[in-house]
């Protein structure tokens, strides 16, 4: 269906949400850095699926994270430097490596976590419990849409 209203890049839902993206991830950045983490939202992500599950192989890390192997290779990278997960051979074949949350990083994890609550609630401040039920399911729906 096509309508004859001219496009406004203000009125797109593309850009309003990668705004909220942008503010949201800086702020969560802020967070971390204020609090001494060497960790950004980009390494937050991964960070949450290997505390779900410790040991994940970098190109399931890409898939969950819905990242290209390039960049999550990249991530890996810096966080081993900074400490925060270590690449380990997978025992059963030697082309792939398992990568493992560092005691350091475990040891961060509830601040981590309690610093990401802190911003998600702050970006649903003054939403009721429906408001932010509806927001949720309709951004799944905008994912699912475009996946």
């Amino acid at each position: 269906m096509t309508t004859n209203v001219p496009y406004a890049l203000e009125n797109s839902i593309g850009y309003k949400l990668a705004i909220a993206s942008r503010l949201t991830n800086n702020r969560l950045n802020q967070r971390f850095r204020d609090a001494g983490y060497p960790v950004t939202h980009e390494q937050w992500i991964l960070i949450s699926y290997l505390w779900k599950r410790d040991g994940q192989t970098q190109n399931r890390l890409a898939r969950l994270s819905r990242k290209d192997q390039p960049s999550v290779s990249r991530l890996i990278d810096n966080m081993i430097r900074r400490g925060m997960v270590t690449r380990v051979p997978h025992p059963d074949d030697r082309r792939t490596n398992l990568i493992y949350l560092t005691d350091y990083c475990r040891s961060i994890l509830d601040d981590l976590a309690a610093k990401a609550t802190q911003t998600i609630e702050e970006v649903f401040s003054g939403f009721s419990r429906e408001e932010r039920e509806i927001t949720l399911r309709l951004v799944d729906r905008i994912i699912k849409n475009m996946d």
